[in-house]
């Protein structure tokens, strides 16, 4: 066909009239449907679903993880930095209703188009992603830390056994969660004891455990220390708590409010890098639990809401933070794992305003952080030539702290110093705490047992109930059962051990106790009845 045919044809077709159309049929069409019809009623263009349009441009634009609980994430770009966020998350779901009105012209994409495409997007990040290790604040990213500055820029330190700096798109795969707040950019050329005017701490072994606190708290691993912050009305233990979680992690939510169970507490610590816990009277059994594993590192499963077969897993391993006015360690597992840190009654005309110290405090914090930055620095360098001669319960803290002193100017051995001259502290407050342990030490003592009492936890129990006061039996503190009276036994256990007891269970058919006072004390002491003691093999 020569073009003037063409034209002709053309013609003819413009000139064909087209049907009617009904009034009726074109209100209940659906919208644009008589655009997208052709000219004379032909077959309709179909249409590229919504769905398949967001699925598309999330494909170009973004990549597609998973971690190893299978939950499912993507990065992408924006503004020049790269983010990363759960599938599931908010902030993914407007950043794709926003790319689709963007390629679109305009158009909105419908809540059912959104909800189809997104779980599409997490099957495919499950089954078909590469699998990383997302962090929050502190992670590690091919043998390298990194410290999340949680700016608008995405940016984070790197930090090195040469040094730190401030980068941007760093490799670590940082994630941001609502109560997240940013640090400063470090500064060069500080000093730890910036932060001393800012620490209204009892002594310099104070002051020397809550920089130590700190430097663990950059490190992207537990164990972690659980800092127990204890001061009379008046100590300025809040504001305190305040300003050291702000050089760490600062957080819109920055000292809060116990929570009620272990479930929520560590729902806290998948969004947070720190927890820190204000105005304490006491800690409950469980929660003192829950504490440890969360320092120490640990899991809790739960059944996923909606499904009787699936499992929701919570693990984290966090440093924590304690404050209050009575000791928080009483309990031995706990106290093996804090440090114990006293805060001084500030005098009346010592006290100055919080926004004055806030001030001052916002002005040394950069120069802080790049202290703090430069031990952690020292303690990558020098970790691996750290040996101690004897290793505490605290062990990879220990050794951290030791190999980050060059970096904070202070003398080899000083640390260790410290820090044993508090676990000795810890130590003796968490036994006089615990009426188990001191009813065991006043009634073996007491009484002439050449060889040490021997017996099963009915027997010791029945023993004890006979010794101490009607006060004592009748509090919560005390087991009521032979059961009870065991499991108190292996609690009291290791501060028995500290005061030199030795302690021996053992299990042929029925379950007995051995306790023996400390060598070289006489059987009877405390009660004016010398005995010789015999040897005793300690476990």
């Amino acid at each position: 066909m020569d073009s003037v045919e063409q034209i002709a044809a053309l013609t003819d077709g413009a000139a064909t009239p087209s049907p009617p159309l009904d009034p009726q049929a074109a209100a209940d069409a659906p919208p644009q449907a008589a655009a997208d019809a052709p000219p004379g009623g032909g077959k309709r263009k179909r249409r590229t679903p919504a769905r398949d349009i967001l699925i598309g441009l999330i494909d170009d634009q973004c990549e597609l993880w998973h971690d190893a609980s299978r939950a499912a994430y993507v990065s992408y770009q924006v503004h020049g930095h790269r983010e990363h966020w759960p599938v599931a998350s908010r902030t993914f779901r407007l950043w794709c209703s926003s790319e689709y009105f963007r390629a679109t012209a305009g158009a909105a994409v419908g809540g059912s188009a959104l909800d189809d495409a997104l779980r599409i997007i997490e099957a495919r990040a499950i089954n078909d992603g590469p699998l990383y290790t997302p962090h929050v604040r502190v992670g590690r990213a091919g043998g390298v830390l990194y410290l999340d500055l949680a700016d608008d820029d995405w940016r984070a330190v790197e930090i090195t056994r040469d040094g730190w700096r401030v980068v941007g798109q760093p490799p670590a795969r940082f994630l941001r969660t609502p109560s997240l707040r940013s640090l400063p950019a470090p500064e060069l050329g500080g000093s730890v004891e910036d932060l001393r005017p800012f620490a209204n701490v009892r002594s310099d072994g104070d002051f020397m455990l809550v920089v130590s606190w700190l430097v663990a708290a950059l490190r992207p691993g537990g164990p972690y220390p659980i800092a127990a912050i204890n001061g009379e009305q008046g100590s300025g233990k809040s504001f305190f708590c305040r300003l050291l979680r702000a050089l760490v992690d600062p957080s819109a939510a920055p000292i809060r409010a116990l929570p009620k169970d272990e479930r929520d507490l560590h729902v806290s610590a998948n969004n947070s890098w720190v927890l820190a816990f204000d105005n304490l009277s006491g800690l409950p059994g469980a929660m003192s639990d829950a504490l440890c594993r969360i320092a120490t590192g640990g899991g809790l499963a739960t059944r996923a809401n909606y499904t009787d077969r699936d499992e929701t897993i919570f693990e984290a391993s966090r440093p924590v933070m304690l404050n209050g006015i009575p000791m928080l360690t009483d309990r031995a597992d706990l106290a093996e794992r804090a440090l114990t840190i006293h805060l001084k009654t500030i005098e009346e005309a010592a006290r100055r305003a919080e926004d004055d110290l806030l001030a001052e405090f916002e002005a040394a914090r950069p120069s802080i952080l790049g202290a703090l930055l430069d031990a952690v620095s020292a303690a990558e360098r020098h970790l691996a030539d750290v040996r101690l001669d004897k290793l505490p319960r605290l062990a990879d803290f220990a050794k951290w702290i030791v190999a980050a002193e060059p970096g904070l100017g202070w003398p080899p051995g000083a640390f260790l110093t410290a820090f044993a001259d508090n676990r000795r502290e810890v130590a003796e407050a968490s036994f006089e705490a615990d009426v188990v342990a001191v009813a065991i030490r006043d009634f073996v003592t007491a009484a002439a047992f050449p060889d040490g009492w021997h017996g099963n936890a009915t027997k010791l129990l029945a023993d004890l109930n006979g010794r101490v006061s009607e006060a004592v039996r009748k509090s919560r503190r005390w087991p009521m059962t032979a059961t009870a009276m065991g499991s108190a036994v292996t609690r009291a256990s290791p501060v028995l051990r500290s005061k030199g007891f030795v302690i021996e269970r053992f299990h042929s058919g029925a379950t007995s106790i051995t306790i023996v006072p400390p060598r070289g004390e006489p059987a009877g002491a405390a009660a004016g009845m010398p005995a010789p003691l015999d040897d005793a093999v300690p476990l």
